[in-house]
């Protein structure tokens, strides 16, 4: 009895118009009530501070974020614009050369290797383009013939076309790239060049076979635009 009476805490209650009140309650209740109270308490605001200072952290990255995101779509969304643009000028040119028909222009008659276009012009009175770094590279097998197509458009806009090289070699002549010819014609189509889109320069290799005997060759770099106009040509000799 003495041992739990000891581990109890009673006290009796007196208020004004009521009979006096008996109350009992456990000393670790109480040492709860007067201490792990305030300390569970301490500890939840403690808790709720930190998670409040890591969640506006969290807004404040996602803040900084957010605008680089935005800056990235308007960046695209430019460049889908000016793509979209591109290809409507492109279709309305297809348009009109398809309009005009095929018809025989003067200053293409070198072209006869290739197959004429409609509305096919020459445009190489001012390229935007030239050659540089002209290289002539044999071996014991083949003859190779590398060079840089360089950019001269004043704003630095993008160029596209199509690329040819014609190599001459005594009576041979050979055609670069190789799938330049279709199956069913012996003329070429002014699709099957190499493709190039650049803003800068674009670097080129074209290897033919060697022709026995011969040592001087004639090249003839030929480049149209994606729309079947000639915008570039140059004629190099090379000796090996």
């Amino acid at each position: 009895m003495k041992t739990k009476s000891q581990s109890k805490l009673s006290f009796v209650l007196y208020e004004d118009r009521y009979p006096p009140r008996f109350y009992s309650i456990g000393k670790t209740k109480l040492r709860f009530i007067i201490y792990g109270l305030p300390t569970l308490t301490l500890i939840s605001i403690i808790i709720l501070g930190m998670g409040g200072i890591y969640f506006k952290h969290i807004e404040r990255l996602a803040e900084k974020k957010e605008p680089a995101i935005i800056k990235s779509l308007r960046l695209d969304k430019q460049q889908l614009t000016s793509e979209i643009a591109k290809i409507t000028t492109s279709r309305d040119l297809l348009q009109n050369k398809l309009s005009q028909g095929i018809t025989k222009t003067t200053g293409l008659g070198f072209l006869s290797l290739f197959n004429q276009s409609a509305g096919r012009k020459d445009l190489t009175a001012s390229p935007e383009m030239k050659l540089e770094e002209i290289e002539l590279s044999p071996n014991s097998s083949n003859v190779s013939i590398s060079f840089n197509v360089v950019n001269m458009t004043k704003d630095e806009s993008r160029l596209t076309g199509y690329i040819f090289v014609v190599m001459k070699g005594g009576d041979n002549i050979q055609v670069w790239p190789k799938t330049s010819f279709t199956d069913s014609s012996m003329l070429v189509q002014f699709g099957n060049g190499q493709f190039f889109a650049t803003s800068r320069f674009r670097p080129v290799r074209a290897d033919f076979r060697k022709i026995p005997g011969v040592s001087n060759y004639l090249f003839k770099i030929v480049i149209f635009s994606r729309t079947g106009d000639l915008i570039f040509k140059q004629l190099i000799s090379k000796t090996l």
